[in-house]
């Protein structure tokens, strides 16, 4: 099939781990601008918010437009507005996760443009940080997405989950019909609402855009990519994904820093 829609995940995909705001390479760039000058609309889905995307998107060569942001939480339109939001209440797992891992730090999405953590968080990425508020402050503040960070030790690679934080998660008794809980690298943890995922935001998008399922071609590497790849026509995982990512992807790419996701669209669209 020639893909009618291709998604792309950010970090691990088209953008490597530790650079953040810069695209992979020119390769990748090329091929990402093949599509759509062939019309087919690239679709960022990612677990970051949005405004924390726009400058990866923008050396993407990305406009704003219909993407996936917050692990589905948040969704955009034509106009790169939010079109479709599900917030949590975080009161709970803030309590849960301060429970079970008292050294375990917090930060909400809010105001829909940066960040407002708790007073010990480290504000080490480089993002918009909106400020410091209480533990009773950030548990009463609805958001998109609480990232918990737990204590490792060391430093996870991108493959590896640490297990300090997969065991606050499952100490935190999070009521599963509310949040969804996903545990990533180095001990960082995102929690949503329960039902969003990476496959519910994209799907919203393809409706939008009139897209068959069969007809989307998705590109990650992440565990939380998993809903995704599984949803789309043709889930491709990275070649440095886990093996529990590669292994239920339809396809394997070559690594990011083979140009992965350009080997694979070269197939339907010359750069």
């Amino acid at each position: 099939m020639t893909p009618a829609l291709v998604a792309v995940d950010l970090d691990g995909t088209v953008v490597r781990h530790g650079d953040y705001n810069r695209a992979a390479g020119a390769v990748t760039v090329a091929a990402l601008a093949a599509v759509r000058a062939a019309g087919i609309p690239v679709v960022v889905v990612t677990a970051r918010p949005r405004w924390d995307s726009s400058a990866a998107m923008t050396d993407l060569g990305i406009a704003p437009g219909h993407h996936v942001f917050s692990e589905g939480a948040v969704v955009t339109g034509a106009d790169g507005l939010v079109a479709h939001r599900v917030e949590i209440d975080p009161g709970a797992a803030i309590r849960g996760y301060r429970a079970s891992t008292p050294a375990a730090t917090f930060s909400l999405e809010v105001s829909d443009d940066g960040w407002l953590t708790c007073e010990n968080y480290a504000q080490d990425v480089p993002t918009n940080w909106k400020g410091r508020a209480t533990h009773d402050t950030l548990a009463a503040t609805p958001t998109t997405s609480l990232t918990v960070r737990v204590p490792c030790d060391g430093v996870y690679a991108p493959a590896e989950l640490c297990a300090h934080a997969l065991d606050a998660t499952e100490l935190a008794g999070l009521d599963p019909t509310v949040y969804r809980a996903h545990v990533g690298r180095s001990g960082w943890v995102s929690v949503v609402a329960a039902g969003t995922d990476k496959a519910t935001g994209l799907a919203r998008v393809a409706a939008t855009l009139g897209v068959a399922q069969a007809d989307v071609i998705a590109f990650g590497d992440s565990l939380n990519d998993l809903p995704m790849l599984a949803w789309a026509g043709h889930g491709v995982a990275m070649g440095q994904a886990p093996a529990a990512v590669r292994d239920a992807a339809d396809e394997v790419a070559p690594p990011i820093d083979a140009d992965g996701v350009a080997t694979v669209l070269a197939r339907w669209f010359q750069a």
